[in-house]
C-alpha cells in the first residue's frame, strides 16, 4: 500500500504544469540530506552509493531494489529534482529522498526483453535506450512507452548526454541530436562501425569520443579528429580541460584541447576509468576498484573510496546537486540468498 502512495505521488509529480509547460516534471523528491541518512543499512552487496561530503565517505542507498539487479553503463540518470536509474532485470526506478527509497517505474517488456541500458530524464520526458531496439520513452511515469527511433541507423544505444538545451543519443554508427518538433533524430557525425560512447562540450564546441579517437565539431560544421589511433570508450570536461578515457590509459588535453598526456598516476595500471567528473575544486574518476580523486594541483589520484566495498567498480558517476553518485554493474546476492528472497 506504501509503495503504491508513493508511486501516485511521484506519477503527480511527473505530471504536474508549471503554467508555461503542463507537462515539465515537478516533484515532491527531496533533494536536501535525508534526516534518517545514517540509519541506512551499510552492506557489502550494495549498487548505489551517495557520498554528500564531495567524496570523502559514501554510504549505500538500496531500499527498494530488488536483490538481484544489473545496470548498464549510462544507466544512471538525474535532472534538478529527480535521480533515476534503469535496471536490466526490473526497468526504471526513481529514488525518493524523504524516505530513502526507490521506487519502480513500471517499464514496458519490450524494453526490458531488448536489454535496457541507457538512461536520461529530459524535460519533461524519461528515456531509455537498449541494446536491439533503439530508444524509447514515457511522458506519463511510466504508463505508456513509446519507440523514438525515427532517424536512428543503428539501434544500438550507448549513451544519452544532454548538452545545454539540446539532446543527444550515441550508438554504434553515430552521434545524433533529437529534433523534438518533427519528433526525429538527425545524424550530427557517423558512419558505419564507428562507435560513440560519449559527448561533452568544451570551450563552445562539441567533442565526441568514438572507438576511432575524438573528434571535434568545427566552427563550419565539420568533424575532425583531434586524438587519432585512440579507442575512447568516454569523454568529459570540465572548465579548463578535455578528459579522454581510453581502454588503458587516461588522458588529458592541454586547455586548448589540442595536445594531450597521461595522468594515469595514481590509478591502477592496465584498467581503465570509466567516468571523469569536477566538483568544488576536486576531480573525481570512476575506475575498476572503486573512486579516485585528486586536486587540480595534485599530479597523483588517490583512492576516495570510504564506504564503498573493496573492488567497487563505478561503472556509473554523476553529481545530482552537489551530491556525488556511483552505481556498479552488479548487484551480487547476500550469502545464502537466492532470487526469490
Amino acid at each position: 500500500m506504501r509503495n503504491s502512495i508513493v508511486i501516485t505521488l511521484i506519477y503527480f509529480c511527473l505530471s504536474s504544469c508549471n503554467g508555461q509547460d503542463n507537462n515539465t516534471i515537478k516533484t515532491s523528491i527531496k533533494t536536501s540530506f535525508p534526516e534518517n541518512i545514517n540509519n541506512i543499512e551499510d552492506t557489502d552487496n550494495g549498487i548505489i552509493y551517495l557520498s554528500y561530503d564531495n567524496g570523502n565517505t559514501w554510504k549505500n542507498i538500496n531500499s527498494g531494489l530488488p536483490q538481484k539487479i544489473s545496470i548498464g553503463l549510462g544507466g544512471l540518470a538525474i535532472s534538478e529534482t529527480i535521480l533515476g536509474v534503469a535496471t536490466k532485470e526490473y526497468g526504471v526506478y526513481l529514488y525518493n529522498f524523504s524516505d530513502s527509497n526507490w521506487v519502480n517505474v513500471p517499464t514496458a517488456d519490450k524494453i526490458i526483453k531488448n536489454n535496457i541500458g541507457a538512461m536520461a530524464l529530459f524535460k519533461n520526458t524519461i528515456y531509455v535506450g537498449t541494446q536491439h531496439k533503439g530508444t524509447f520513452y514515457s511522458k506519463d511515469n511510466g504508463k505508456t512507452w513509446l519507440s523514438q527511433n525515427k532517424g536512428l541507423n543503428n539501434q544500438t544505444i550507448r549513451r544519452f548526454v544532454e548538452l545545454g538545451d539540446m539532446f543527444y543519443v550515441c550508438t554504434n554508427d553515430g552521434f545524433y541530436s533529437l529534433n523534438e518538433k518533427m519528433k526525429k533524430w538527425q545524424l550530427e557525425y557517423g558512419y558505419n562501425s564507428l562507435q560513440v560512447n560519449g559527448a561533452t562540450y568544451f570551450k563552445g564546441g562539441i567533442y565526441i569520443g568514438t572507438s576511432k579517437g575524438v573528434y571535434k565539431k568545427q566552427t563550419d560544421n565539420k568533424w575532425t579528429n583531434i586524438l587519432p589511433n585512440h579507442s575512447v570508450h568516454n569523454i568529459s570536461s570540465d572548465d579548463e580541460y578535455l578528459y579522454a578515457m581510453t581502454y588503458n590509459e587516461y588522458l588529458l588535453s592541454s586547455k586548448d584541447g589540442a595536445n594531450w598526456h597521461s595522468i594515469q598516476d595514481g590509478l591502477p595500471e592496465n584498467l581503465y576509468t570509466f567516468n571523469v567528473l569536477s566538483q568544488n575544486n576536486m576531480t573525481f574518476a570512476g575506475q575498476w576498484d572503486g573512486v579516485y580523486s585528486k586536486t587540480k594541483f595534485n599530479s597523483t589520484w588517490g583512492l576516495s573510496s570510504k564506504g564503498v566495498p573493496e573492488k567497487f567498480a563505478a561503472t556509473n558517476l554523476k553529481s545530482f546537486n552537489g551530491i556525488l553518485v556511483i552505481t556498479t554493474s552488479e548487484r551480487k546476492l547476500k550469502p545464502g540468498m537466492t532470487t526469490e528472497k
